[in-house]
């Protein structure tokens, strides 16, 4: 008797488990559509968010520096430690739902640009009125008028790059964009920071004169090229490689135009060799564009825009293969017609 007791308590264990929560069925995880969840951007969600910790804790451990004490390098070295792993532990920890790469990828532009203009906006003002105070003269970089302000520039770059990629985590659902998409809109903005240097640095004297001058031009040709790339951003509907492909040229073209610049003119004069580094970064960038086509091969297999008409044919079996919801199952498909609807 006691043992039909015990296994009626044992059948019963599941409805009263049931009965406690409720038949109503699970709430669902937000899916891209067709009923999986879509998590291909995790493992780079977590290298983005170690990186980023880190430096956003080493821009803190700056922010508290004194540059007279000793043991500031310590504060700045266990500040990119800290960061480091809360920036793992965070993903580890949130990352429940759905990880888009393209969602990640632009977490991470927007990550680099807030910190970018974070630093180099004040710190453009910041030379700008020292240069002015000094009446056209050297205004190095960590002049001691500028040492506190500095500090202050780490902070507000840590706090605005925070803040951007946070921001992104309300718009990513409404942008949807891909990751060759948001991978353009960082390369962009190296681009143009690259150019924008060049441009600067083709001014006689402006590192010593006019140092604001180059940051300003930096700061304003990423945000210009991050901008330019997101409002084509249909445009840069590519495969990421292609991009990657494009960073290389343009790097390479930069180096022959400085190269080319120099041969024309040994005595280094510098609007020569920075006209040649601007002709030749976008000549590296065209050629890397028009010589990487191919690797679009998901446009190249994807089916013509326009209705074709649907046909009868013999039918036809095939393996079939799905991922719903994270389970993978297979079977026999059999075709009986072909076109589109």
């Amino acid at each position: 008797m006691r043992e039909r007791a015990l296994l009626l308590a044992m059948a019963l264990l599941p409805v009263g488990a049931l009965a406690s929560t409720g038949f109503d069925p699970q709430a669902a995880k937000t899916t891209s559509g067709g009923g999986w969840v879509d998590r291909s951007g995790y493992s780079e969600l977590i290298y983005h968010s170690i990186l980023e910790g880190g430096f956003v804790g080493g821009e803190v451990g700056w922010a508290l520096t004194d540059f007279n004490d000793p043991a500031s390098s310590t504060r700045i070295a266990l500040g990119v430690a800290i960061g480091s792993a809360v920036g793992l532990a965070i993903p580890l920890l949130t990352a429940t739902g759905e990880v888009r790469t393209g969602d990640v990828v632009f977490m991470g532009v927007a990550h680099t640009l807030g910190m970018a203009n974070g630093f180099l906006i004040p710190l453009t003002v910041q030379l700008g009125q020292c240069t002015a105070a000094l009446g056209g003269g050297n205004c190095p970089l960590f002049a001691s008028s500028l040492q506190t302000s500095i500090r202050i520039d780490f902070g507000v770059s840590a706090a605005l790059s925070l803040g951007a990629g946070a921001a992104t985590l309300l718009v990513n659902q409404q942008m949807n964009l891909s990751p060759g998409q948001a991978e353009a809109i960082g390369a962009a903005a190296l681009w143009g920071a690259a150019f924008g240097f060049l441009a600067g640095f083709g001014v006689p004297d402006a590192f010593l004169n006019q140092p604001a001058l180059i940051t300003g031009l930096i700061v304003g040709g990423a945000d210009a090229g991050a901008l330019t790339a997101f409002l084509l951003r249909d445009f840069f509907e590519m495969d990421r490689s292609r991009i990657w492909f494009m960073d290389t040229g343009v790097a390479l073209g930069i180096g022959a135009g400085w190269a080319l610049g120099f041969f024309i003119n040994p005595n280094f004069n510098v609007t020569a060799v920075s006209i040649g580094g601007i002709v030749g970064g976008a000549a590296g960038w065209a050629v890397a564009y028009l010589a990487t086509a191919q690797l679009d091969g998901y446009k190249l297999n994807a089916p013509a825009n326009q209705p074709a008409a649907a046909r009868l044919d013999a039918p036809s079996l095939r393996p079939f293969a799905s991922l719903a919801r994270g389970e993978r199952a297979s079977g026999i498909q059999v075709d009986l017609i072909q076109g589109r609807f």
